[in-house]
C-alpha cells in the first residue's frame, strides 16, 4: 500500500512539472525586443522630471509603435508631457507588454 501512494505521489509530481514546462515553452518572449522597449520607457522615465532631449522624443515614438502614447495632450503651450499623462500611458504600455510578451513580438 505504500508504495502505491509513493508511485501515485511520484507520477502527480512529474505530471506538475510537464505542465509548468508546456506553459513556459509556450511563451516565445523576444529577449532583444524587452530590453530595447523597457530602455526606451526607462529613457522616458528619466527625462520626466529634468529637461528633455531628442532621445526623449525617439523613445515616445518608439513606443508608440506597440502602444498608446497621448501625444495629444503634448499640444499644450510648453509642449510638456503631463506627469498624470505620462503615469497613466505608462500603465498601458506596461498593460500591453504583459499581453504581449509571449508571442515573440518583432520590430517594427
Amino acid at each position: 500500500m505504500k508504495i502505491f501512494l509513493a508511485l501515485i505521489f511520484l507520477y502527480s509530481c512529474s505530471t506538475t512539472n510537464k505542465n509548468i514546462e508546456t506553459e513556459s515553452s509556450r511563451c516565445n518572449e523576444n529577449l532583444k525586443f524587452k530590453t530595447e522597449f523597457f530602455k526606451n520607457i526607462r529613457n522616458i522615465e528619466d527625462q520626466m522630471t529634468k529637461e528633455k532631449d531628442e532621445t526623449f522624443d525617439i523613445s515616445l515614438k518608439f513606443v508608440s509603435r506597440y502602444s498608446h502614447v497621448s501625444f495629444e495632450s503634448m499640444t499644450n503651450y510648453a509642449h510638456t508631457y503631463p506627469l498624470a499623462v505620462f503615469e497613466k500611458d505608462r500603465i498601458g504600455w506596461l498593460k500591453w507588454y504583459e499581453e504581449n510578451r509571449c508571442s515573440n513580438i518583432r520590430f517594427r
